[in-house]
């Protein structure tokens, strides 16, 4: 089991209880959002608005989408493993333990070693 059930709907309550929260995504899921088509800039802010729970194997996943995708009735639907907590809210270091939490559990499970391992396309391998 990779989540404590508990802890994450816990985590959960107290993020509802803050939303919108803001962040940032991590350099992975920028680069994803880029190959999907979400057209964002590498240093623009998103909120996250609402928040789900996949089970053990999703976790805890955000609704981020951009103001300019919401009339389009686009979602973005990001794992919260791939986003970060601007350290001066309330919440941060709780997600970030949690992150921090999922993310090993994941590794020693047989699962990618870095949340960030997620893509479209398999990366090229550089020549050295």
């Amino acid at each position: 089991m990779i989540d404590d059930y508990a802890k994450a709907k816990e985590l959960m309550r107290k993020m509802e209880a803050q939303l919108p929260i803001p962040v940032r995504p991590t350099s992975a899921c920028f680069r994803t959002m880029r190959k999907q088509g979400i057209r964002v800039a590498r240093d623009q802010g998103l909120q996250i608005r609402r928040v789900f729970y996949l089970g053990d194997e999703g976790g805890i996943v955000c609704d981020v989408t951009p103001p300019e995708l919401i009339k389009a009735r686009d979602q973005v639907i990001v794992s919260i493993t791939h986003l970060q907590v601007d350290p001066s809210h309330p919440l941060a270091r709780e997600i970030r333990d949690y992150q921090r939490e999922r993310t090993i559990k994941i590794a020693h499970s047989g699962g990618p070693v870095k949340p960030s391992s997620f893509s479209i396309r398999p990366r090229k391998k550089r020549r050295h």
